[in-house]
Parts: structure tokens; C-alpha cells; sequence
């Protein structure tokens, strides 16, 4: 269908619109983050320009606490989203393939309703179960919380990508003599690269950004940068220049993942949405 020069302006102006919309709060972090506390604190906001200089960066980056929690995050995501992946790849895989598991497209489908619980719902039970074995402010614990928690999700998405592989293409290799753990391992893995890539993206998205579980389960050791960048935020005051400069270099690592792994991103997506 042939779209009309008003259509397209409309389109481009509406896009560029929601575009600057989405983007404007990153901007506004950064520009911030460059700020002394008279720019923040004028009356009148200062939208570009101003006295900028890299000294709330400088601050936060050369504080140990803020790498001490860099270093855990990092520990703490890699770990959980290897093992959220690696169990929701086992769990999806057995959902879409098993003709003797009843139920399961409902189950399925209650997976992602159980990763809608509200975290603080879960909050106590763990932190008792944290506490009672004797691992709390343990980076490890972190991440098999994390784990836990963001594997519903993770098989949720590997059911939709592993249903866009044909079966007949596993039956050929079984016929040809492949074991179970060969088809799977040296068939069905290379065809799901894509898949594997978005939903480790997703996990460890979730796994950087949670903040109330190491909130609660945390204390110096295996304290986040979600939970550093909330202690800006005092009884006596708000250090806004330090708290922009942290979200800015948390966002940093994450961000360039992302864009590296962006096309293989998108390919995974459409393969989620291909059905047999």
C-alpha cells in the first residue's frame, strides 16, 4: 500500500517525537552528572550548556566502593544469567518436546505469570532462607537468587524460540544415529544461537537492574551498583551530581553489550516469533 508525503511526515515526526521522549531522561542523567550543585539547583532550568566538568565522574570511579560494587555486580550477573540460561534451555527444551509431559502448554504460559509475583512478596522467605544457611552478604547467594527468580522467565522465552525449530530436523538426526545429548547439543544448540543471545540479553538486563533483592540480602560484599547509586540519597541531603554519575557509568557496560549483540538481538526476537 503506497503511503502518501503527509503520511510519512507524520510518521517521522511522531517516531522522532517518541524518540526524543525516551531518550531525554538519559540525557538529562548525563548533562547532570557533568553539573556542580549551582547549575542543579537553579530556579530556572539550565537545559544545554553550563559549567560541565568530568569531577562527579572522577569521584565516583575512584571511590572504592563504587568498584568493590562494580566487581560484585559484574560476579553476580555472569553467574546468575549462566545459570538461568543454562536451566531454562533444559526446562523449555523438555516442555516443547516431551508428548508425556501433561499440561504443558499451560504451564507455559503460568511461567510467566509466576515471574509477575512482586518481588517483595518473595523478599522475607529468602532473606530467612539466606540468613538460616549462613550465607548472607554472599555474592553467590545473590546469584542463585537471581537465578530463581528470572528462570520462569528465561523458559518462558526459550519455549517460544525452541517451538520455531522444526522437529523433523531432530528426527533426521536421530535417524542418522545421533544420541539424545548429540541432538541437543550439536543440532538444536547452533540452530538456537539467536535465541540464546536474546534471552541472555533479557536475563542479565533483570540481573544488573534489581535492586531489592540485594537490597535486602546484601550488605558491603556483595553490594550492587543499583544499591550504591540509592545511597546518594541521604537523611541530611541528596547528592544528585554524584547519584547522575554512577546511574551514567552503570548504564555504560550493559549499553554496549547490548549494542554490540544487537543484531543478533533482533534475529533472536524473530525467531521467538516463528511457530510451527
Amino acid at each position: 500500500m503506497k503511503v502518501s508525503l503527509f503520511g510519512r511526515i507524520a510518521s517521522y515526526l511522531i517516531l522522532s517525537g517518541a524518540t526524543l521522549i525516551a531518550l531525554f531522561p538519559i540525557y538529562w542523567t548525563f548533562i547532570t552528572s557533568l553539573r556542580d550543585r549551582v547549575d542543579i539547583f537553579a530556579q530556572v532550568p539550565v537545559f544545554f550548556g553550563g559549567n560541565l566538568s568530568f569531577d562527579n565522574w572522577v569521584s565516583v570511579a575512584g571511590d572504592p566502593v563504587f568498584l568493590n560494587a562494580l566487581f560484585a555486580t559484574i560476579m553476580v550477573t555472569v553467574i546468575a544469567t549462566v545459570l538461568t540460561v543454562f536451566a531454562g534451555t533444559l526446562a523449555a527444551y523438555a516442555i516443547v518436546r516431551s508428548p508425556k509431559f501433561i499440561g504443558r502448554t499451560s504451564f507455559s504460559s503460568w511461567l510467566i505469570v509466576i515471574r509477575a509475583v512482586p518481588g517483595v512478596v518473595l523478599a522475607v522467605p529468602l532473606y530467612q532462607i539466606v540468613v538460616g544457611a549462613g550465607l548472607y552478604d554472599n555474592p553467590i547467594a545473590l546469584a542463585i537468587c537471581y537465578a530463581a527468580i528470572n528462570l520462569p522467565f528465561s523458559v518462558w522465552l526459550m519455549v517460544g524460540f525452541i517451538q520455531g525449530i522444526p522437529v523433523q530436523i531432530e528426527e533426521s538426526a536421530r535417524i542418522d544415529g545421533a544420541s539424545q545429548f548429540k541432538i541437543f547439543t550439536k543440532v538444536l544448540l547452533p540452530l538456537l544461537k539467536s535465541g540464546l543471545g536474546a534471552t541472555t540479553i533479557f536475563v542479565a538486563m533483570l540481573c544488573w537492574n534489581e535492586f531489592l533483592m540485594p537490597l535486602i540480602l546484601a550488605d558491603q560484599s556483595a553490594k550492587t551498583l543499583p544499591v550504591y547509586v540509592a545511597g546518594f540519597v541521604t537523611s541530611q541531603t541528596i547528592n544528585y551530581g554524584g547519584m547522575a554519575a554512577a546511574a551514567c557509568l552503570c548504564i555504560v557496560p550493559i549499553a554496549i553489550i547490548t549494542i554490540v549483540v544487537q543484531k543478533q538481538l533482533v534475529s533472536g526476537l524473530s525467531l521467538g516469533a516463528v511457530k510451527d
